[in-house]
């Protein structure tokens, strides 16, 4: 499955602990959610991606692994590709 990351929201966990929603959008449409964190051991696929998120770029992923409904498989081994937002402005 393929998928834009929409939006990154810090929440904490019944512990305590910071952990990520992402949201994501699908190419069919409908919006997917995964959560993440520093105490899972899927994060390290997952901080590059929240980092380039935060810095400004768009994110799109591939090979994700639908695991209920509207539910990503935080576990996916997924491909991600970047583009830049950033727009040139000349003076003309």
């Amino acid at each position: 499955m393929r998928a834009k990351l929409i939006k990154i929201i810090p929440q904490k966990d019944k512990r305590g602990k910071v952990i990520y929603l992402l949201c994501l959008k699908g190419d069919d449409g409908k919006s997917y959610r995964l959560w993440t964190g520093k105490q899972f051991g899927n994060y390290i696929r997952w901080f590059k991606v929240i980092d380039i998120f935060r810095s400004g770029k768009e994110i799109i992923l591939d090979n994700l692994v639908l695991k209920g409904k509207s539910l990503i498989d935080a576990d996916s081994l997924f491909n991600f590709k970047v583009i830049d937002n950033l727009l040139k402005v000349t003076n003309e």
